[in-house]
């Protein structure tokens, strides 16, 4: 049992929006003590490829996919060796799909793979890799780039899928209790410092070192990046080692006395099963055993040098003489002695008729006698011998004409002579089993025993695992009970700072219970966490003034996979107007593609209304960059080509109109943060001139505008990335300020003031875009945090913090990919338009939450 515990973390960003899974990082870890995964330790693998999300991460999956099934299936006890012969593999894969596939869609892929088996760290990397490794008191960056003195490498050098030839870098380290090891895309290197790196790696937890990255990235600007980050732990926590007769020693020793007992049952029970499985499964085991065996030592083998011989002056000894024997004559002379003595043809002596025989003749045969039982088979075989080839003629000729009368009356002799019987036995009679009773029977098998040995097993088991369970309990029990101490502290805070550090004591102790899946075990704690949940949740409103939707919905989503929406825009109740079709829908536009979407104001799917190659007229609609609302009905904004004029889209009856915008062919190539707004008719455009905001008149697009800033106050408008007007200019600053410029007592379109971001908890950092409800002398601004998932509510006049709204944490729908808003006031309580994703939800603004010192109930929020 290794004495080290291993914990993981990984991390992706996509487009500048965290995730949870990154689909280019792997962790694989052991699910039980037997699996593949414990055999050849916890794989950690980072993949980058040099094309963009859409080419290369079918690569990078394949890639995936391959280095793990190869590394867990190869029979080689060797980690090292494993590693290689699976990047190999995934080379081999990759590089055919790359043949089989045209030029552009073909994609290479850099990686690195980190093995930790107990105490040992293996690290393969195929450049563009980058990793860090803080092991035996030294801090390594592998390889070393060039903010840490090494040579950058491009990408196409060494990469899978390049060719059929690649070798990996290999490397080796012990790691013990503290040290860490982060694997990263390449695009971090240079960001990554020496000091920047001990400090993620010296982190409490490796989610803590995740969100240091994260954080890194966001200030750097860095859009996709992915990595993994593992440490090392000892067994026992500080607390145990300091005290082992504390609460917590006792348990945690408990704790692995039960899994290293639990570890050896299961090692007994694999064991009897592979004994009940029969010999035939026993010996494939023992030969697949002995296989690895043979295969580890002759990978051990191939690694040692080969003994030299020592070198000697001396001649080589002169090897013996072989013994060919006798001469070939004396051997020639014996056999022609041997053969005058057999020769046949010399006469006979005369005494050979009397029996005798001569010294050169061959010996007589000497009378065989039958001990046959019966006098006719001793007749019988005395005949056969008579009728061999070669023998001589019999001197009894009388007899042996009369041997067939002699058989004959033996047969009838033999079978009127009565049968003897068997001869009394000393022993009783055994019955015989069923096949050769001579063999030495295998003995009975031990049922009993085994039956016994499964009982008093499965005992055990079940008495670790309820006491096992008893600890459980008892720990969740207490930290049940010092969170619902720190969210009472709360309340009790005597002002609002000491309230938020309170707060966050509160928020981490909870975020430790919502971890154990024993708090609601039983229905006691059941009941009492989801107290606690909805305590914390007001202290949170009142003290963060953190509220949640209540009611939040989808009402569309995008009809194209991978679809994103960019902006929505509802239309306002009608007053004036008596055609309005056009106020049942709600309009969506996807920037990306270039298209208007409408939609079911109550829900529905969504429809293309205006898309690139529609033809109005005698003109081809372009690329759709802004839409908005204009007194009846839906207005776009669409450019011809990359660089080209811009047209002015408007609905009459049930038709398009256009009307190109005059000077628009002097903007050439616009950016993201292009912005066309409609009020009161006017047309106000952000991103077409440098520093200003560009104003049409009321059906005077033919007409060049007019810039409508006339004095800045010196404030950079140029790096404003979203436009609202309310009577007056307002500008949202990619930090969150909103400058607000109007017409001064002196009739000049000036600076008016500016509206800072409010101090909250999480600070804001990016804001996305803004919108800006009712007039200029009142009315809210709802700034879009994407990175948190949440909109922030500020009072337009004072600036004052209202709330932050945020999705239920449990709820179905989750705001990872939010991106823009409208603010729907026409009814009695204002409903929230979202685009999240490839989505349009909404959702009811929730109320005010009441001051944090206010006597009264509880602020009314949704709990989540």
């Amino acid at each position: 049992m290794p004495g080290n515990v291993t914990r993981s973390g990984s991390f992706g960003l996509v487009s500048g929006i965290p995730q949870e899974k990154s689909d280019l990082t792997l962790v694989v870890m052991p699910a039980n003590p037997f699996a593949p995964e414990a055999r050849k330790g916890q794989l950690h693998v980072v993949v980058e490829a040099d094309q963009d999300v859409s080419r290369g991460r079918d690569a990078c999956l394949l890639v995936l996919r391959t280095i793990r099934r190869v590394f867990y299936e190869d029979p080689s006890f060797s980690v090292t060796s494993s590693l290689r012969k699976a990047i190999l593999a995934a080379n081999r894969a990759l590089y055919q799909q790359n043949f089989n596939a045209p030029p552009q869609k073909r994609a290479v892929v850099g990686l690195t793979c980190a093995v930790i088996k107990d105490r040992d760290l293996f690290i393969a990397q195929v450049a563009p890799a980058q990793a860090y490794v803080m092991a035996e008191g030294r801090l390594r960056a592998l390889p070393a780039n060039a903010s840490w003195g090494g040579a950058a490498i491009p990408f196409r050098s060494r990469a899978l899928g390049v060719s059929l030839t690649i070798e990996p870098d290999l490397y080796r380290a012990v790691l013990r209790p503290g040290d860490g090891v982060l694997i990263c895309t390449s695009n971090l290197s240079d960001l990554l410092s020496r000091e920047e790196v001990t400090r993620l790696l010296r982190a409490a937890e490796p989610n803590d070192a995740l969100t240091g990255i994260t954080d890194l990235c966001r200030r750097h600007q860095i859009a996709d990046a992915h990595g993994i980050v593992a440490m090392t732990f000892a067994r026992l926590s500080p607390a145990a080692q300091a005290s082992p007769f504390s609460a917590a020693g006792m348990n945690e020793r408990a704790r692995l006395a039960l899994s290293g007992v639990a570890e050896r049952l299961a090692r007994a029970g694999a064991d009897i099963v592979w004994l009940l499985r029969g010999p035939a499964e026993r010996e494939a085991r023992r030969r697949a055993e002995v296989s690895r065996a043979r295969l580890a030592e002759e990978e051990r083998r191939l690694t040692r040098p080969h003994d030299e011989p020592p070198y000697s002056a001396d001649p080589l000894p002169v090897p013996r003489p072989l013994n060919l024997g006798d001469p070939l004559s004396k051997d020639a002379n014996h056999r022609s002695s041997s053969a005058v003595r057999a020769s046949p043809e010399m006469p006979a002596a005369p005494s050979a008729l009397l029996g005798e025989v001569s010294f050169r003749d061959a010996p007589a045969p000497e009378r065989v006698i039958d001990l046959s039982d019966v006098a006719g088979q001793a007749v019988f075989g005395h005949h056969a011998r008579a009728k061999r080839p070669g023998a001589r003629p019999s001197a009894r000729p009388f007899e042996d004409r009369s041997n067939p009368f002699i058989r004959l009356g033996d047969r009838i002799t033999q079978w009127l002579r009565p049968r003897p019987s068997a001869p009394p036995r000393a022993l009783p009679r055994q019955p015989r089993t069923t096949g050769l009773s001579y063999r030495r029977q295998r003995p009975p098998f031990p049922w009993a025993l085994l039956l016994a040995l499964v009982s008093l097993i499965s005992l055990l088991i079940l008495y670790g695992a309820a006491l096992s369970r008893e600890y459980a309990l008892r720990e969740a029990d207490n930290a049940l009970t010092e969170a619902e101490q720190a969210v009472a502290a709360i309340r009790g805070a005597p002002d609002e700072a000491t309230a938020q550090e309170l707060l966050i004591e509160a928020e981490e102790s909870l975020a430790a219970l919502r971890s154990s899946d024993l708090i609601t075990a039983t229905a006691a704690h059941r009941q009492r966490y989801e107290e606690l949940v909805r305590e914390y949740t007001r202290a949170l409103a009142a003290v963060q003034k953190q509220t949640y939707f209540d009611d939040l919905t989808e009402v569309t989503r995008h009809p194209l996979p991978g679809g994103l929406f960019d902006a929505v825009i509802v239309p306002p109740p009608p007053r004036t107007v008596t055609d309005t079709l056009s106020f049942g829908s709600i309009y969506m536009l996807d920037t990306n593609a270039g298209t208007l979407y409408r939609a079911p104001r109550g829900g529905g799917a969504a429809q293309p209304f205006l898309r690139p190659e529609d033809v109005i007229g005698p003109l081809s609609v372009g690329r759709v960059r802004a839409a908005a609302w204009r007194i009846d009905n839906i207005v776009a904004v669409a450019q011809s080509g990359d660089s080209g004029p811009f047209t002015f889209y408007f609905r009459s009856g049930n038709e398009w109109r256009y009307s190109i915008l005059a000077g628009s062919e002097e903007w050439g190539r616009v950016g993201e943060r292009f912005r066309a707004v409609n009020y009161e008719g006017n047309l106000y455009v952000l991103g077409a001139a440098r520093s200003n905001v560009l104003r049409y008149l009321s059906g005077e697009y033919g007409s060049f505008p007019l810039p409508w800033i006339q004095n800045d106050g010196g404030r950079d408008v140029g790096s404003a990335i979203d436009l609202a007007v309310d009577g007056k200019i307002n500008l949202l600053m990619p930090d969150g300020r909103v400058l607000i410029f109007a017409t001064n007592s002196a009739g000049e379109r000036a600076f008016e003031r500016e509206i800072p971001v409010p101090p909250i908890r999480p600070p804001l950092v990016t804001a996305t875009r803004f919108f800006v409800t009712g007039p200029p002398d009142s009315g809210s601004i709802f700034l879009v945090d994407s990175f948190n998932g949440r909109i922030i509510q500020i009072d337009k006049l004072t600036g004052e913090f209202i709330q932050q709204i945020s999705a239920p944490p449990d709820g179905p729908i989750a705001l990872d990919q939010l991106f823009s808003v409208f603010v729907d006031e026409s009814g009695s309580r204002p409903v929230l338009y979202m685009v999240n994703g490839s989505q349009i939800v909404r959702g009811s603004l929730p109320d005010r939450p009441r001051p944090f010192r206010e006597p009264g109930s509880p602020t009314p929020v949704v709990t989540p």
